[in-house]
């Protein structure tokens, strides 16, 4: 059978990469590169070059079952990395990361720092009522009108989630507001950024 498949992202190449046993495959892609939101550059810097990934960086264990099956039969090389936040905002002089508790309190100002409590606090509320949300709601709402029901703090917002989630998305961090909260809140689900412990183990190929 001959078969055309239209786009040349991880999903198509997959896909044609199976097909390709039994059939007569076609990729079709508008780009003039294959990969799709996988995408790396050579980047030169002070006489050196280095390939810079611009899209796809990690994935985890969890979520990405098949990739790895995948990746396993085409040997790809793979090891373990890291999937933290770390924010710096001159505005609030707050800086923070959430590797570790270490980490966490590296300003050593924000131990005695209430809005900072608060917004730790604001995370775990966050992350009870978003998972409630996903199994009972079906409302079509944005990220902005969910955190307006919450009443969520402003350092909440502008120091943990949408950092996060602009940093994610690649985009600016008031663009998030206007996000389906459906959509973001089950990426978040699905790769374990609503919950503290028992999160999924990230990696990254070897280039």
């Amino acid at each position: 059978m001959r078969i055309a498949i239209i786009g040349a992202g991880i999903s198509g190449l997959g896909a044609a990469w199976i097909l390709r046993k039994t059939h007569a495959v076609t990729v079709l892609e508008a780009a003039d590169y294959a990969g799709g939101h996988t995408h790396t550059v050579d980047v030169q810097y002070q006489g050196l070059s280095a390939p810079v990934d611009t899209g796809f960086l990690v994935f985890n264990d969890r979520t990405y079952p098949h990739l790895l099956g995948l990746f396993a039969e085409l040997d790809v090389p793979w090891t373990a990395s890291d999937m933290s936040l770390s924010v710096c905002l001159p505005a609030l002089n707050l800086e923070w990361c959430g590797s570790s508790l270490a980490t966490l309190f590296a300003q050593k100002r924000n131990v005695l720092r209430p809005a900072f409590w608060g917004m730790l606090k604001d995370i775990l509320r966050f992350n009870r009522a978003a998972l409630a949300w996903l199994n009972q709601s079906d409302a079509d709402i944005t990220l902005g009108e969910f955190l307006e029901r919450g009443a969520y703090g402003d350092w909440f917002r502008s120091a943990y989630l949408l950092p996060m989630a602009a940093a994610i998305w690649s985009c600016p961090t008031g663009t998030m507001l206007a996000y389906p909260a459906r959509s973001i809140l089950t990426f978040y689900r699905n790769h374990g950024l609503l919950q503290i412990f028992k999160v999924p183990r990230h990696f990254k190929w070897v280039a």
